[in-house]
């Protein structure tokens, strides 16, 4: 082969087949709409306002539901608390050193070594009650954060038998000792 006018030319090597460029409109499109979705749903967010759900609005929008109201105990002898027609106060819980009675709860209920239960460290739990376990009145009651505490004793499921401070009832007024 010559590169001589008149002579033939010699043929070209095969050309490779074109590359189609990568396809990037679907990834593109999803993350344009998922930022599409974002924008839109921060933007009625901030529009409508951020509101709290309430108690209220999983009833229904019902705002006749009924809450107990919080216990509050009183000391034998307050005079704030006073019966006017007898003139002795009141007595503070429901049982008397020496009754038996049980966690009516469907819950552990901890016996604590002193009454009350805000602010205490972990050490304070000596043990605890299972549901319908039966605990003994030793003394009580006492009242600390604002529930009437009783002085018991339990002998937990395989272990010794203890004495410490167990609640009456909750702060939401579920009553925990009964018979």
């Amino acid at each position: 082969m010559s590169d001589l006018p008149g002579e033939p030319l010699a043929p070209l090597p095969p050309l490779a087949a074109p590359r189609r460029p990568r396809a990037w409109f679907w990834p593109g499109f999803a993350l344009g709409f998922l930022l599409l979705a974002t924008l839109t749903c921060t933007v009625s967010i901030f529009a409508g306002g951020l509101n709290r759900l309430g108690i209220a609005d999983l009833n229904g929008g019902n705002s006749a539901a009924w809450t107990p109201p919080p216990p509050i105990p009183t000391l034998p002898g307050d005079s704030a608390s006073a019966d006017t027609e007898s003139g002795e106060a009141p007595a503070l819980g429901a049982f008397r050193a020496g009754d038996r009675v049980r966690n009516v709860t469907s819950s552990v209920v901890n016996v604590r070594a002193t009454p009350g239960y805000l602010g205490k460290p972990a050490g304070d739990i000596l043990a605890q009650t299972m549901p319908g376990d039966a605990v003994e009145i030793v003394a009580g009651p006492q009242a600390a954060d604002n529930l009437a505490w009783w002085r018991v004793r339990v002998a937990p499921a395989g272990g010794p038998v203890v004495e410490g401070w167990m609640a009456e009832a909750t702060a939401s007024g579920v009553q925990i000792l009964g018979n």
